[in-house]
């Protein structure tokens, strides 16, 4: 058997990380599918939490709400720590009009089979009037295995920061993948990148080593997916460039917190400056590289 099958069988479930980013490659679904329960009834936040792997909703998974200017718990006495229920789906009375963060941990209920134990995990900018959305849980083994695809040695002392890069096309409807887009995660008080930058491999949709995926990609086995691990305790800004210009100026930044030994999950959402009709993804061809062209 190749080192290629090799890696892919080994590493499957660590290849599912970020998968649910994208569902496709055209983009992301992070609201709650067709298995909610019926009873599901509207309040000022419906959520549904899943294994960030197999988008699956587990039950019994420990949720608090966190502010998301702050990262601390939101108010504990008003909104206290709750599990997910059936399926994963959880209510809170949130006020509307603003936006939440949710850290995730624990080990999920079941009736039958070995439980999955999931990483203390977050997400941030977060509406809280939403209905239907999905909050992603890293269970361990996809927490321990992905990093170590891309050859990173990952310091518990500090956290990782991940997520995806997409154009919003409004014509098609669909968010896509951006191609050669430099991720960096900048502390909010200081000017220079932290934390160690890698992207998905086309060729197995791994995180991979900067020689093999130096940049995102875009093509049909194209991912834009980063992971930057061994941060320093404290908050970020994303900054995304592409041939040196940042393609995600002023608002469109996203802040996020690095906490030890966890996760943080946010997609970033990037412009191209000279003409926002258009995906800001060069159109060299090692931009736009595919499965198929690489033998």
């Amino acid at each position: 058997m190749s080192l290629r099958k090799i890696m892919a069988c080994a590493m499957i479930l660590a290849g599912a990380l970020f998968v649910a980013c994208s569902s496709s490659g055209n983009g992301g679904n992070d609201t709650i599918g067709t298995d909610t329960p019926a009873d599901a009834v509207a309040s000022g936040f419906i959520g549904q939490l899943v294994d960030f792997a197999s988008k699956t909703g587990r039950k019994g998974v420990d949720i608090v709400v966190l502010n998301n200017d702050t990262g601390l718990e939101l108010d504990i006495v008003k909104y206290p720590p709750l599990k997910s229920g059936d399926e994963g789906v959880f209510e809170l009375a949130l006020p509307p009009g603003m936006k939440v963060g949710f850290k995730t941990s624990g080990t999920e209920v079941v009736t039958t089979g070995i439980a999955m134990q999931f990483q203390t995990s977050y997400m941030f900018n977060i509406p809280s009037d939403a209905q239907g959305k999905r909050i992603y849980a890293v269970n361990k083994v996809t927490y321990m295995t992905a990093p170590a695809t891309a050859g990173l040695v990952v310091d518990k002392t500090k956290g990782i920061l991940a997520g995806t890069v997409y154009w919003k096309n409004a014509t098609a409807g669909t968010e896509d993948f951006v191609g050669c887009a430099l991720v960096k995660a900048i502390p909010v008080d200081g000017t220079e990148a932290v934390g160690d930058v890698r992207y998905f491999d086309p060729k197995y949709d791994l995180p991979g080593p900067l020689v093999k995926a130096p940049f995102t990609t875009n093509g049909k086995a194209g991912t834009s997916r980063y992971i930057i691990a061994n941060l320093p305790i404290g908050k970020y800004k994303m900054v995304v460039t592409i041939d040196g210009v940042q393609v995600n100026p002023g608002d469109e930044e996203v802040e996020l917190f690095a906490y030890a030994d966890s996760i943080a999950i946010s997609n970033i959402y990037v412009t191209d400056q000279t003409d926002a009709t258009l995906n800001p993804t060069p159109t060299r061809a090692e931009c736009t590289v595919d499965k198929v062209d690489q033998g």
